[in-house]
């Protein structure tokens, strides 16, 4: 094999570079984009930290295939499951209705209900006026949460062709992703505002409220556009919780946003595509805060707050994005022409609301951004009230979507029914992860098949006679393995015989919180560099997490009082942190207390057994001094 052929098959390992994610890739030399097997999230290979050759081929082949494998049957992520900077889409929308209530203690960093610290009963979207999200330009590509991938690039590319040649030919103004689920106007106008869809639910309890107070005064501007029986709808969609009746859409129209520019005291540009916003329909406009006086609509500073835009996807008219700025560059702005015309309200009112400059020029968004830093924050913060309230993790409940409801053809369904079935399955103990693929599986069980007198008990019984808690009950005809509690006399599923995806055996129970229940020697899903056994992460062992798996030293034995110790001890050392090397003397305190408990032993038995794993581990005298001053081992125990 030559040189370059021997190039061409290497394999390398990169980290993904999302900052809460780092999860280790596996790639062919020849492959310049990377698909994130824990974030879903495409990346190119020069973005990817810490490249660098495989050399072990063994393993190397192993995860290649492993991942063409896992990725052939796994499930694709949705555009709201995957994970940007920890966080999907999915998250944000279950903790939207959270932060609609709360807000954080800018001294604690901790979540507080808004009515303990005197803000009223909900948030006032109107903090955010004068905000504006602004894409990073590494980040325009990322699904679900960069450039909009549903059409809209075709369907406004005249539109957006035009906007970048009045922007010195750079593009300034980028259509970005907004979820799909009937909630995609306040999504849109969420991700304008910071970049992700965390306040919708705030910004339709607020709009709700703003119908409900000023609607006389919306009653007697719209009189001839809406009829008196007409607001009742109009207020009743806006609420969060709008469920639509029979064959209604459930989206959002325009009056709504003309409602949400006053909720926001600021404007609002809707666009289409060109052909549109020629066209004598309505699907354009400049939505002005007209019910607001103009004063109240500028920032600290006295400007005028700057415009929000939004488009159409498509020609259907039914979904609706944001068109955001970028990062470092100048801030985009709409060429006079292209101004839509006010919507319900006066043209001559625009300017009263809207700044022009010199050129007739109308800047969009503006650059006052939360940095992600502080979002996320405010993401953990709404995420210990998320998982106080309902004893689960968002990351849990959005998996329970992506693998169980959606692999079954379940679409739609809300939210919180989501969060209650997720709240049954980890209560019942049916949901479990698989340390291969990582999918998520749930084991439908049949009441009382694990109880005394159900089938599975009974089969238990038969086969094995007295259940013993120290064995495992394989079950494959009912896909599932179990342990023996013998306290309360009942089989506990312990895992999936095997998994859905991969055909993999390693499948583990999950707690509410989205961990684990690892056994000693399990994979872990932490990745690490300083593996002995190459496969790039840590490993599990009674309760802690290793670089390495342990040596096992051959059994121990010592006397006392007649009584001898025998046990397999294993023994952890050149690990990253020091501190989960094995102390030979907190090693024997261990196996002292075990086998002796209760008895007033002093250091020279303790000594005696340090002294056998010692000389099995042939540690050199001056590392026994070491470890004989640091433990204390002159001490009583």
């Amino acid at each position: 094999m030559s040189a370059e052929d021997r190039a061409h098959l290497a394999v390398f390992s990169g980290l993904c570079p999302d900052a809460q994610c780092h999860t280790k890739l596996f790639f062919p030399a020849h492959d310049s984009s990377i698909e994130c097997t824990g974030c879903g999230q495409q990346h190119q290979r020069t973005v990817l930290l810490d490249v660098q050759e495989v050399r072990n081929q063994e393993v190397a082949l192993h995860h290649i295939l492993k991942n063409q494998l896992v990725e052939k049957f796994k499930p694709k992520k949705g555009s709201d499951s995957i994970k940007f900077l920890g966080v999907s889409n999915y998250q944000c929308k279950l903790l939207s209705p959270i932060l609609t209530r709360y807000g954080m203690d800018k001294r604690s960093g901790e979540a507080r209900l808004l009515a303990d610290m005197g803000q009223g009963d909900a948030f006032d979207c109107k903090l955010l006026a004068s905000r504006a999200f602004l894409i990073k330009p590494e980040h325009i590509e990322v699904t679900g949460y960069g450039r909009d991938s549903t059409g809209s690039m075709g369907y406004l590319e005249q539109t957006l062709a035009a906007v970048r040649q009045s922007n010195d030919g750079e593009e300034r103004l980028v259509p970005i992703h907004a979820d799909g689920d009937g909630h995609c106007l306040v999504h849109a106008i969420s991700r304008a505002l910071i970049g992700r869809e965390l306040f919708w639910h705030a910004l339709r309890q607020n709009l709700k409220q703003h119908f409900t107070e000023q609607l006389t005064a919306y009653q007697e501007l719209f009189r001839d556009f809406f009829d008196a029986d007409e607001w009742k709808d109009i207020i009743a969609e806006s609420d969060p919780e709008y469920l639509p009746k029979g064959e209604e859409l459930m989206g959002l129209r325009n009056i709504h946003i003309f409602g949400l520019a006053n909720v926001l005291r600021r404007p609002i540009v809707l666009m289409d595509s060109l052909r549109g916003m020629q066209s004598s329909g309505d699907y354009t406009g400049v939505f002005l805060p007209g019910f607001q006086a103009p004063e109240k609509c500028r920032d600290k500073n006295g400007a005028l707050n700057k415009p929000l835009c939004l488009a159409w996807s498509n020609s259907g008219h039914n979904h609706y994005i944001a068109l955001v700025g970028v990062k470092g560059r100048p801030v985009p702005k709409l060429p006079n022409w292209m101004i839509p015309k006010a919507w319900g309200m006066p043209q001559e009112l625009i300017p009263t609301y809207v700044k022009l400059d010199d050129q007739g020029m109308l800047e969009i968004g503006g650059d006052k951004c939360l940095q992600d830093k502080y979002v996320l924050k405010l993401v953990n913060s709404m995420e210990k009230v998320f998982e106080e309230k309902n004893k689960v993790r968002t990351s849990l409940v959005a998996d329970y979507h992506q693998f169980v409801l959606r692999h079954t053809g379940m679409v739609g369904v809300a939210p919180e029914r989501v969060v209650q079935k997720t709240q049954s399955a980890v209560s019942e103990h049916r949901l479990f992860r698989c340390l291969v693929c990582e999918a998520l599986m749930e084991w439908t069980i049949e009441p009382g098949i694990l109880l005394p007198g159900g089938a599975l008990y009974e089969l238990a019984v038969r086969n094995g006679g007295i259940l013993d808690s120290s064995k495992q009950y394989v079950f494959p005809a009912h896909d599932i393995v179990c342990r023996y509690n013998s306290e309360q006399d009942v089989l506990v599923p312990k895992g999936i015989s095997k998994c859905r995806w991969c055909q993999g055996s390693q499948i583990r129970l999950l707690n509410g919180n989205n961990t684990i229940v690892y056994e000693n020697g399990d994979r872990t899903l932490t990745p690490t560099n300083d593996s002995n056994c190459h496969c790039g992460f840590k490993h599990y062992w009674d309760g802690q997490e290793y670089d390495n798996l342990p040596d096992f030293m051959d059994p121990v034995f010592s006397e006392w009082n007649g009584k001898v110790i025998k046990e397999s001890v294993p023994w952890f050392q050149h690990e990253s942190d020091v501190s989960l090397n094995s102390n030979v003397f907190e090693v024997a305190k261990k196996l002292v207390q075990k086998y002796f408990p209760g008895e007033f032993i002093r250091a020279h038995l303790v000594q005696k057994v340090a002294d056998t794993i010692l000389a099995q581990t042939k540690k050199p005298p001056t590392d026994v001094v070491n470890a004989n001053a640091k433990s204390g081992a002159a001490e009583d125990i």
